[in-house]
């Protein structure tokens, strides 16, 4: 039996590092006050790393609905004492601020990322000082503070239109200076979304590698996530769902931004051992939707959508049933059809917000002229699989064509074509 594509892109896929969340702010929606001194700060940043955190991220303001605005200076005498203290133990920790000085004083302090929930819109120096840095960067989706997210939370299909916006605040830092390789994004769960919002986001992760960039993911303990469970439940309660989305997210991200460390990291020892099941099982194949989901119209229907579309490859190769055909082989011709959408491709003339056709051709060849299989319908489901494993692709139409059929009877060709969509 062959590994479904998603799990098969699992197994390609590097395990997420986890990012242990460390407010020192006395009003955090999840433990304020808790670590506002910097020894119980220090000794949980250390808890959090002996539970699986690769890096601590540390944060002086408070960025949950109706927080109060922070003063640069008292941020920065929350967060530097932390920071220079986890980072003389050699802990990798990240400055969580809108505020380009205080950044700036974090990596002075030791710290070695910024992650920014602004997205660098919150303070106009911030992408000019990241790029002087140096240092890896954390763009955020942000539509403004707390106060205005009632006027800003409507999206027409919400994966594309966050995915659309990031890009023009990845090449907003590229324009600042910062370097590429540098750059990470983050859908921003939570922040002028509702609860349909931040689930459709979660199910179309891979809308967001079509940027290029990194991807954090920070569903940790957020509303939509409480409001699965009775009423009055306690904030930590959402661990629990907080770790199934680790596992869910693993392979669409490269890092999980958490409270609970230890509760994510043995989700993520599931995924990988999936993961590492899938890798043992054939090469192509899979199971699929044969559509995209009904809920989704701002997608289209198939006629209308953006695609790439691949017509007449040539592959030699040594499928069929009969045993000459084994031996001698013959010429199969592939066409395949991707369906992704190309507005940021267009908008942005870059090639990392598209699919490669020409690596793309190659991966379909190769996979037909991998191990021989009796039928052609097996061989349309590897190409499949391939189209599939790009994230930005939803939806593929592959028709393998067998010229060559050893038919009796006079015919011009035979074919199978199939259509596949993500689950």
């Amino acid at each position: 039996m062959s590994a479904r594509p998603e799990l098969r892109a699992a197994a390609a896929a590097a395990r997420p590092e986890l990012w242990g969340v460390l407010n020192v702010t006395p009003d955090s929606f999840s433990d304020g006050g808790r670590f506002v001194d910097p020894d119980a700060a220090l000794a949980q940043g250390r808890r959090l790393v002996a539970e699986g955190a690769s890096v601590i991220d540390v944060g002086g303001e408070s960025t949950r609905p109706g927080a109060e605005p922070v003063a640069p200076q008292v941020e920065r005498e929350r967060v530097l004492p932390v920071v220079a203290a986890l980072a003389a133990e050699g802990i990798r920790v990240s400055i969580d601020t809108m505020n380009a000085s205080t950044a700036a004083a974090a990596v002075e302090a030791g710290a070695i990322i910024v992650n920014d929930v602004s997205g660098g819109l919150a303070d106009p120096a911030m992408l000019e000082t990241v790029a002087q840095l140096g240092t890896p960067y954390v763009l955020m989706h942000w539509r403004g503070p707390s106060s205005t997210w009632d006027a800003v939370s409507e999206y027409d299909w919400a994966p594309q239109d966050v995915a659309n916006e990031l890009l023009g605040r990845w090449h907003a830092a590229l324009g600042a200076g910062v370097q590429p390789e540098r750059l990470w994004v983050d859908p921003g769960l939570g922040f002028a979304k509702r609860a349909e919002h931040n689930w459709q986001l979660l199910a179309e992760l891979g809308t967001l590698r079509s940027i290029g960039a990194r991807v954090l993911l920070g569903a940790s303990r957020k509303r939509f996530l409480g409001a699965l469970l009775p009423d009055g439940a306690a904030v930590e309660e959402r661990d629990l769902l907080t770790a199934v989305v680790s596992a869910l997210a693993a392979g669409h991200v490269d890092a999980l931004r958490v409270h609970d460390v230890r509760a994510s990291a043995r989700a993520l020892d599931v995924w990988q051992s999936i993961a590492d099941a899938a890798e043992q099982t054939p090469v192509f194949g899979g199971s699929y939707t044969a559509s995209p989901p009904a809920d989704a119209p701002a997608r289209g229907d198939r006629a209308a959508s953006d695609r790439i579309t691949l017509t007449g490859l040539r592959a030699f190769a040594h499928h069929g049933v009969f045993d000459h055909e084994r031996r001698d082989g013959q010429e199969f011709v592939i066409d395949v059809t991707a369906h992704l959408d190309l507005r940021g491709a267009a908008a942005y003339d870059e090639l990392a917000s598209t699919v490669h056709y020409g690596e793309l051709a190659e991966q379909v060849v190769a996979a037909v002229e991998g191990d021989p299989v009796d039928l052609i319908e097996t061989v349309a489901e590897r190409v499949a699989g391939v189209v599939l494993r790009h994230g930005a692709v939803w939806q593929t139409e592959v028709t393998v064509h067998k010229p060559q059929a050893p038919i009796t009877v006079p015919f011009a060709d035979v074919s199978v074509t199939i259509v596949r969509g993500r689950s």
